[in-house]
């Protein structure tokens, strides 16, 4: 909601020191020794809300929310855009920014080491799950009589990607900028997360005194997605993360599955526009920016966030390597093999059960609903080891039609025979030390309803895990069902029910996969726009 300012509240809008639709002129109005007025700029971060669900709820409020990283959240500079005349980020493209204004490194660097500049750190500390970084700055001296009428002011931030004050002079030209980079990778991490609004909407109070500044909110997001890997489900087994593959005796698993790599697949490399958009469909149809997701009361998502290339992931596309390559790089899908044999692919170390684990960072990735395919949907492929601790057999007797039992060890190459059938539980399957006898049971007279033979080398097989959005219907690829979104975390957990995976590094399409997603909120960056 916007509210009106007072006319001293407008006074320290208006009168922006660097383009500015109002300049004070020292003669006419007289400066005055102490009559300053004063803005304040806060950072808030609000306090985690521990809910989580076991299918995806998308939109603004995902599955919960929770505490940004350090390196997540931190602020390193940031530009600041005005909109006046009652204009919103809505307004025609032609509208021009009231104002701009730019804080460098230099300039929040001192503001955090507490030295006495222009930019002043006035507290830091946590109130009612807030953390909040306030900067107290003098914008104007003179006669507050003397200033101009009341009117409502937009702002928009963009923090952590340098000085764009003499980039964009419209509204237009910003809503359709695209950062280089969202993040910045290093030698110690991922640092410099770049954010913009989250909406256009803020509130403002005080009397612009320096005890009392006039504080102005507007609220900032990450404009990547992180993924995330829970291991709860799991248990730690002399350093290595297991699974249970549940069968009618709790006491005797039919199977063991062994975690030992993840990478992420078609994690997008192409930043998205600053200011999100969201439409009724792809072509851009009521066409909103920073607008919310709005999905039903049962949490069926009813509209699109759309980014720079979703129109270009069709059909035709598919196989359209330049486009993918500009899209996905290195981590195309059809890599999955090198992505994981790389180093990076390791799993990350797990120490505890309850805490998971960052796997990376995306960009914005969404399609319409027919195109949610292996190509086009962000992923995660995982290379396992599976242990068959149920119907294996070391040797097969046709006469007879004697099976003779064997025994498996972890890393040991087994043999699957599976019927043919269109629905294939793990009971179902039986599991063999050799070839021979594998083939020689599928293809036994009587065991006709037999015939699949599959060689799993090492016992390794592979997963495909893709990010779900919004998954609250039953109807496969609904309204945002796949998809990636901007200052989302993507967190998925294993349920191993289904038997091993495939034997080599074969994608599959997301409505085969079997997993748990949840999309949990990063919280959002609160923050007072500074004029100087």
């Amino acid at each position: 909601m916007k509210h009106w300012l007072n006319t001293s509240a407008l006074a320290a809008l208006a009168a922006l020191s660097a383009c500015s639709t109002y300049e004070a002129d020292p003669a006419s109005i007289g400066v005055i020794v102490g009559d300053s007025l004063y803005v304040a700029l806060s950072i808030d971060v609000r306090g985690t809300q521990a809910v989580t669900r076991a299918n995806p709820n998308g939109g603004e409020e995902g599955d919960g929310w929770e505490y940004g990283r350090t390196y997540e959240n931190q602020l390193h500079n940031f530009t600041v855009f005005v909109l006046g005349n009652e204009a919103d980020a809505n307004a025609p493209a032609g509208t021009r920014f009231a104002g701009s204004r730019y804080f460098s490194d230099a300039e929040v660097a001192a503001a955090d080491s507490l030295h006495e500049v222009e930019l002043k750190l006035k507290s830091y500390d946590v109130l009612k799950d807030v953390t909040t970084y306030d900067f107290t700055i003098p914008i104007i001296r003179g006669r507050q009589d003397r200033m101009p009428a009341p009117e409502t002011y937009c702002f928009i931030v963009v923090a952590n990607n340098g000085d764009l004050t003499n980039t964009y002079s419209t509204l237009g030209e910003l809503r359709d900028a695209q950062p280089n980079v969202t993040w910045t990778p290093t030698s110690d991490g991922p640092t410099r997360f770049v954010m913009a609004n989250e909406d256009d909407q803020y509130y403002a109070h005080g009397e612009g005194s320096e005890q009392n500044p006039i504080r102005l909110h507007v609220t900032i997001e990450r404009m990547a997605a992180r993924i995330d890997f829970d291991p709860k489900g799991g248990e730690l087994v002399e350093g290595a993360l297991r699974y249970s593959v549940p069968g009618s005796d709790a006491a005797n698993p039919l199977a063991y599955l062994y975690l030992d790599r993840a990478a992420i697949v078609n994690g997008c490399e192409r930043p998205s526009y600053y200011i999100k958009r969201v439409a009724d469909d792809f072509s851009g149809t009521n066409l909103t920016y920073l607008g919310d997701e709005t999905p039903t009361p049962r949490g069926e998502a009813t509209n699109f966030v759309i980014d720079p290339y979703s129109t270009q992931k069709n059909e035709d596309n598919r196989t359209n390597t330049t486009l993918l390559t500009q899209l996905f790089g290195s981590s195309r899908i059809a890599n999955s093999a090198a992505l994981l044999s790389a180093a990076g692919s390791q799993l990350p170390t797990i120490t505890s059960l309850s805490s998971a684990v960052t796997l990376g960072y995306v960009n914005e990735n969404t399609f319409a609903p027919e195109m949610a395919l292996s190509e086009y949907a962000t992923g995660v492929a995982l290379q396992c080891r599976y242990l068959p601790n149920h119907d294996v057999y070391s040797a097969y007797d046709a006469e007879s039609d004697a099976l003779t039992e064997g025994t498996l060890t972890l890393g040991q190459t087994f043999y699957m025979v599976e019927p043919n059938q269109q629905e294939v539980s793990e009971a179902d399957r039986l599991y063999f030390t050799t070839l021979a006898a594998a083939e020689a049971y599928a293809t036994a007279t009587g065991h006709n309803h037999f015939g699949k033979v599959t060689e799993y080398t090492g016992g390794v097989c592979y997963y495909y895990v893709y990010m779900r959005h919004s998954n609250k219907v039953e109807v496969v690829h609904n309204t945002m069902e796949f998809g990636i979104v901007r200052n989302n975390i993507y967190r998925f957990s294993l349920q191993p029910a289904t038997g091993p995976g495939t034997p080599t590094a074969d994608p599959r399409h997301p409505e085969e996969l079997k997993a748990r997603v949840y999309v949990r909120k990063w919280l959002s960056v609160e923050h007072p726009v500074i004029y100087v």
